[in-house]
């Protein structure tokens, strides 16, 4: 079982850097063979194409994130806090494993990314979870009263503009990459908490 799963991760592993350098459409499967160092009917002996091979990719890291949301639920925390982790484990996630993210960005906004009909979103989930978390926050009275769902794919949006940036690979985005989770926490702190008057 251990072998199988190894031989898995390797083919999903070089997949996934190759779909990030050079797009999913441009990625032949002879390519992922041989960069994961197997023959190409290894390949189809777990995955039926392509499209399977990048399912793989986009559970993987959906399953990572619920993990994560899971376990911060569990911890108790205030509404502010979760925020900021949230907006941390995006942050650490685009320094720790920046093949997925930049390959999630390419294939969400591709038209033809038909693994968007055949999977929950990874955004809805995320924002339905920040806009449940925004209505706990507004009720104990740590969030200023608004429109979650808006202020959920509002805070999504400040993120996902960030890390499009971030994704560039210069200068520019390296510092990005190193401030963004700080600053956008703090922004997020001050438009959400601020109090009228304040």
């Amino acid at each position: 079982m251990g072998r199988k799963l190894d031989l898995e991760e390797k083919i999903v592993t070089a997949a996934e850097k190759l779909f990030a350098k050079r797009g999913f459409h441009a990625t032949g499967m002879r390519q992922i063979a041989r960069t994961a160092g197997v023959s190409i009917g290894a390949i189809y002996h777990y995955f039926k194409g392509k499209d399977d091979i990048l399912l793989a990719i986009v559970r993987r890291e959906i399953g990572y994130r619920r993990r994560f949301l899971e376990s911060l639920r569990r911890e108790g925390l205030s509404v502010p806090e979760q925020i900021r982790r949230i907006v941390e484990m995006h942050f650490a996630r685009l320094r720790e494993s920046q093949n997925t993210v930049r390959l999630l960005h390419r294939e969400w906004r591709s038209p033809s990314a038909r693994l968007w009909q055949r999977l929950p979103s990874l955004y809805e989930e995320i924002a339905d979870y920040l806009a449940d978390l925004i209505d706990e926050g507004i009720a104990a009275g740590d969030i200023v009263p608004c429109h979650s769902i808006v202020a959920a794919y509002s805070i999504i949006g400040m993120v996902e503009a960030v890390t499009q940036r971030a994704l560039e690979g210069d200068e520019k985005a390296a510092e990005l990459v190193r401030h963004g989770a700080e600053e956008l926490t703090r922004l997020l702190s001050r438009w959400l908490t601020k109090r009228e008057g304040g």
